[in-house]
C-alpha cells in the first residue's frame, strides 16, 4: 500500500493528523483519559523505511501483531534504539507512548496503517 501523504520530516512537519505530530491537547488528554493501554514490544528493527511499523501486541493478543504508521520512521528508529523496555500504545489517541525514565515519557503520533491521512486534512 502506497501512502498519500509520503514521509515527513519530523522537525519541520506542521500537520496534527494521526501519523504526524502530537498536538498539545492529544498529549494533555491522553494522560488525563488514557484509555486502553496496550503493552507492546517494539524496537528500531520494526519500523520500515516507508513509515510503516510492525506493533507485536502482548497479552490477550500475544502474537498478532499490529500494522500503524508514522510520518517521520527515521526519528522512531533512533527513539527506540535508546529505548529500554515496553512501549505501550494507545488506540484511542493514535500514540505510541516510550518511557524514557521513572517520570518523562515520550509520545509519537501514530496512524492506523489502514487509514493513512494526507497532509493539511
Amino acid at each position: 500500500m502506497t501512502h498519500p501523504r509520503g514521509i515527513c520530516d519530523h522537525d519541520t512537519c506542521d500537520t496534527r493528523t494521526p501519523g504526524h505530530q502530537v498536538h498539545w491537547i492529544q498529549a494533555r488528554n491522553s494522560a488525563k483519559d488514557p484509555g486502553p493501554l496496550v503493552d507492546v514490544l517494539l524496537s528500531s528493527h520494526d519500523v520500515r523505511d516507508d513509515g510503516r511499523i510492525a506493533l507485536h501486541v502482548l497479552g490477550p493478543t500475544r502474537g498478532v501483531p499490529a500494522t500503524l504508521w508514522t510520518h517521520d520512521p527515521g526519528r522512531l528508529r533512533g527513539l527506540l534504539r535508546e529505548h529500554r523496555g515496553l512501549a505501550q500504545w494507545q488506540p484511542r489517541w493514535n500514540l505510541l507512548r516510550l518511557r524514557r525514565d521513572t517520570v518523562a515519557t515520550t509520545l509519537v503520533c501514530v496512524a492506523p496503517d489502514a487509514e493513512p491521512a494526507a497532509p493539511g486534512r
